[in-house]
């Protein structure tokens, strides 16, 4: 076997098993869907007013939860 066939075998079997790692990922994707948490209106206007009281003038944008 020569290195230009060795390497042409590499490349296929590396091809081969990301393929299957991202087949994997799609279907646990589908499986487990990301649970979107929604923020209640309460909440955001809660934070807003409080940012407008400490720094006047300023806006809230973007909202986040940390996990």
């Amino acid at each position: 076997m020569n290195l230009l066939t060795a390497c042409g075998i590499a490349f296929l079997a590396v091809f081969a098993l990301l393929s299957l790692l991202a087949g994997l990922m799609q279907l646990i994707t589908f499986l487990f869907p990301e649970r979107r948490s929604t923020i209640e209106a309460s909440l955001v206007a809660a934070i807003t007013s409080s940012v407008a009281t400490v720094l006047p003038g300023a806006r809230v944008t973007k909202i986040e939860e940390k996990s």
